[in-house]
């Protein structure tokens, strides 16, 4: 499946191979629809969805995109699959979908199925690709202006990093306490550069918006890999804002996820850092210490606990811990201990 670029998310449908090969925009054996001569918009995230509640996709969903300044096409690049993370009601999701992929400055896309027998074919028709374009955005001030202070990290805020509040649907909902602090990565592309991490923020929340149906996006914080902090899921950073981070366990939490993928890359030292300071401070303001622990209570079964199972985990703790998912990959999950003990201002 191929996609034109516009603001917001557009789809093609799948075309004969035949033509795919006329065009000379395939690999051999690759199944995908051509990209006509692009118009308008470019993008930068990209992601495939499909109805929600419907049947799952018969493959792995992959993408290769062309760069807006040089005309190259990518390698394909499987996307991973998106933890169910909103609870019914106000963040219902409208469509399932993968996790998004920052993919920088495009003007195609292309999308396509890879089998568990290792062929490909095209993405069905209930399926779509989404192209985010992030907007423009202001200026955010280089990280000197970011120190932190003895008590609270510098939090660069939604208007800062650019959030089109019109994007949102609805108040946010707020719980009683925030009572644990869970830490997420966002499966993404760990080369970008630390000045494109507004960008690729709105993106994150326009497909939260808009692809996943959410009112807002999912986490209460964002930290880039130079260890900076962003208000996430609007509502007050001092309050228990309910986010869509962690099914059953979103209210009276706090999600922080880094941006990137730490499966297997390294956590950077600013990373492990800024989450030592966010995490004490944000559960310092609620009044609870950060080494301690907490027991918590699911409240919708999520494929790993039932609705109304408890379990004890410490106040700073991972999304793996607390739904059946890799998040936030083995290196930052390794990280967890550090960021929940070592000594910070």
């Amino acid at each position: 499946m191929s996609a034109r670029p516009r603001r917001g998310r557009r789809w093609a449908f799948p075309v004969l191979a035949v033509l795919l090969t006329a065009g000379g925009l395939t690999v051999p054996g690759a199944l995908a629809s051509p990209e006509a001569e692009p118009e308008g918009d470019r993008f930068s995230l990209v992601g495939v969805s499909w109805p929600a509640g419907g049947r799952a996709l018969d493959g792995t969903p992959q993408v290769r995109t062309r760069d807006a300044g040089t005309g190259r096409w990518t390698a394909w690049r499987s996307l991973e699959a998106q933890p169910r993370l909103a609870d019914p009601g106000a963040d219902a999701p409208s469509r399932a979908a993968t996790a998004p992929l920052w993919v920088g400055d495009s003007d195609a896309a292309q999308g396509r199925l890879l089998r568990g027998d290792g062929e490909t074919a095209p993405l069905p028709g209930r399926a779509r690709l989404e192209l985010v374009d992030p907007a423009e955005g202001p200026g955010v001030p280089a990280e000197p202006a970011y120190t932190t202070t003895a008590t609270r990290p510098a939090i660069i805020s939604r208007k800062q990093w650019g959030a089109n509040e019109s994007w949102r649907d609805g108040p946010p909902e707020y719980g009683t306490n925030t009572r644990a602090f869970i830490v997420h990565h966002t499966v993404d592309s760990n080369g970008y550069a630390c000045s494109e991490a507004p960008s690729i923020i709105r993106a994150i929340y326009r497909y939260h918006t808009r692809t996943n149906g959410w009112n807002d996006i999912g986490y209460n914080f964002l930290v880039d890999k130079c260890g900076r902090v962003y208000e996430g899921r609007r509502g007050g950073v001092t309050k228990p804002v309910t986010g869509a981070h962690t099914l059953g366990f979103n209210k009276n939490t706090s999600g922080a996820a880094v941006i990137g993928s730490y499966g297997s890359a390294s956590v950077p030292a600013k990373v492990t850092n800024a989450l030592a300071r966010l995490s004490k401070w944000r559960l310092d303001v609620a009044g609870h210490t950060r080494t301690g622990k907490v027991r918590l209570t699911a409240g919708k079964s999520n494929g790993k606990y039932g609705k109304g199972d408890s379990t004890t985990v410490y106040r700073v703790t991972s999304h793996r811990r607390l739904y059946p998912t890799a998040c936030p990959g083995a290196k930052l999950y390794a990280r967890i201990g550090t960021i929940r003990t070592m000594r910070v201002g």
